[in-house]
């Protein structure tokens, strides 16, 4: 058994799988055996003496043989944004990057270690020698700002692996060189092939493992290879355990995360007019990345316990009794009025296991006109520390629409409610009623509070008289955005039921006696980004 210590010195790890381009915002997790292995042989070219090339092969041979396991520290997504400059035809222009990586637990100041265990392979004294030598010349992994101090682990300290083959938990694929035997077969395979024609070169058949892993990518991709001759794809089962920090005094577990915030970047960034379009493809693609071996998603996703029925979802006035604390999907837009955010809010937090790996791992969802929408994972924690005053998340006394209020059910003809002249069920009927049964806003709606009418007969509000009220809501002629009319909005779901009292959208303005924290979206498709409430900068 052979064992290998990576220490990240900067507790950061950068590195991009083969599959996907860095502007993607994914991560390879764990290092893949290919990437391991070829950092070993690229530290061969910084040894002193270089050396023998039959030890270098016995070596890497042995490691290709057997797929190693892992013990992986815990891990949270981060990213950087900056412009690049870029000089084409002696013009100056900028390229935007994206660059996401990992911050593993414990940072700089106390480094986490991650452990690779090739179970099975045993080394010659010389070879492993070779190995200690080779181990102290890699400085960094993946991209070059991953620093890494790595060393030669004794067998007796192998720890319970969290990836390995066969593993049960989330499938991930990493890349991995062909042992001898897949090696032989591979150069069988090619040698009854056509070689390819026009300007690409014949194909360069690598002979051993070693020749495998110094193979230069741009002469790769010169000889047309779509992949990486030698090397294949596996499937890793990861595992993940309950993240906990130590004190002096107690243990304090970290709270569950009610509130992700992920950016928005593509070719094409979508309107807010298609919010509803928007969140319903973030629901179905969580859905996806949180489903366990039994092909069960996530309940804070889907809504539901296992394969029964809907909690709540977007059934009236249900969805609010029932079913709040499944997530939310609500936008955020730049002042083009394009989405550039989407908050995934669970009043209840994304307490399953399974949720929080979906969080970290989504890449992207479908977007308009063919193009998709990379998601970057930007924060992850408790709605207080979001940081925004306002914004979907944000807090405040005036609240106005975002998105149009669509009535979740039909308003009652020729009903009043009492003296106010307001209808029956109708908006402001149906958005009082809603705020009630939101239970983070922390409203007391109850006893002798009834709904009145002010002096000028424009807002409705629950309180005990025109003069003392908790909430009181209007509507208005426009939203926040004011380029946008309630009829350019998509206003149906295009995937799920809801009840929904006509297409008509109406603006709201809400103002409450005291400030409230948010996020507030009432009506049908409130889950999916319509009704959505923001603070007013002004009030």
């Amino acid at each position: 058994m052979i064992g290998l210590a990576i220490e990240f010195l900067a507790g950061r790890y950068h590195a991009t799988p083969w599959d996907h381009q860095v502007n993607e915002g994914v991560v390879e997790w764990p290092p893949s055996p290919w990437r391991i292995l070829r950092a070993l042989v690229s530290a061969s070219y910084r040894l002193g003496e270089p050396p023998q090339r039959s030890l270098l092969l016995e070596l890497v041979t042995a490691l290709a043989e057997a797929l190693p396991s892992y013990r992986l520290p815990q891990f949270t997504a981060a990213h950087t944004r900056h412009y690049m400059p870029v000089v084409n035809q002696s013009a100056w222009k900028t390229a935007k990057v994206i660059d996401t990586f990992y911050a593993l637990e414990g940072g700089a100041a106390a480094p986490a270690t991650l452990e690779v265990w090739w179970d099975g392979v045993e080394l010659g004294d010389e070879v492993q020698l070779l190995l200690e030598r080779l181990c102290r010349q890699v400085s960094y992994l993946g991209r070059a700002e991953s620093w890494v101090e790595m060393s030669l682990l004794a067998e007796k300290n192998k720890p319970e692996a969290n990836a390995a083959i066969g593993l049960a938990g989330e499938a991930v694929q990493v890349l991995a060189p062909l042992n001898r035997e897949g090696l032989v077969g591979f150069q069988n395979a090619l040698g009854q092939l056509p070689q390819p024609k026009g300007k690409k070169n014949a194909w360069v058949i690598p002979q051993d493992i070693l020749q495998v892993l110094e193979l230069d990518v741009g002469e790769m991709q010169r000889q047309g290879w779509s992949g990486i001759p030698g090397a294949r794809w596996v499937s890793y089962g990861m595992q993940y355990s309950q993240k906990k920090h130590y004190s002096n005094r107690s243990t304090v577990v970290t709270p569950v995360p009610t509130v992700a915030r992920f950016a928005l970047a593509g070719p094409v960034l979508p309107k807010l007019t298609q919010a509803i379009s928007v969140g319903e493809r973030f629901r179905q693609a969580l859905m996806a990345w949180s489903r366990d071996e039994a092909g069960v998603s996530a309940r804070v996703f889907s809504g539901k316990e296992g394969n029964d029925r809907l909690d709540g979802g977007d059934q009236a006035e249900a969805q609010y009794r029932v079913g709040q604390g499944h997530a939310w999907y609500l936008p955020e837009v730049n002042t083009r009025g394009e989405i550039d955010q989407m908050v995934v809010f669970a009043a209840e937090g994304f307490g399953e296991e399974n949720a929080l790996r979906a969080l970290g791992r989504l890449p992207k969802v479908w977007g308009n006109e063919g193009f998709d929408l990379k998601t970057v994972l930007v924060a992850l924690g408790q709605v207080e520390s979001d940081g925004r005053q306002l914004g979907v998340m944000g807090r405040g006394k005036v609240w106005r629409s975002l998105t149009p209020f669509v009535l979740a059910r039909f308003p009652k003809k020729n009903k009043w409610i009492g003296e106010t002249g307001f209808q029956v069920d109708g908006p402001e009927d149906q958005a009082l009623r809603f705020l009630g049964q939101l239970p983070h806003l922390g409203l007391n709606l109850g006893g002798d509070r009834v709904a009145i009418a002010d002096s000028t007969g424009n807002w409705l509000a629950i309180g005990q008289s025109s003069e003392d009220w908790v909430v009181r809501v209007r509507c208005r002629r426009e939203g926040v955005i004011k380029r946008f009319s309630w009829v350019q909005f998509q206003r149906s779901r295009r995937h799920g039921n809801g009840s929904r009292g006509g297409s008509q959208g109406f603006w709201l303005e809400i103002e409450f006696a005291a400030a409230v924290r948010g996020p507030i979206a009432l009506g049908y498709g409130a889950h999916f980004g319509l009704g959505v409430l923001v603070p007013d900068a002004d009030g």
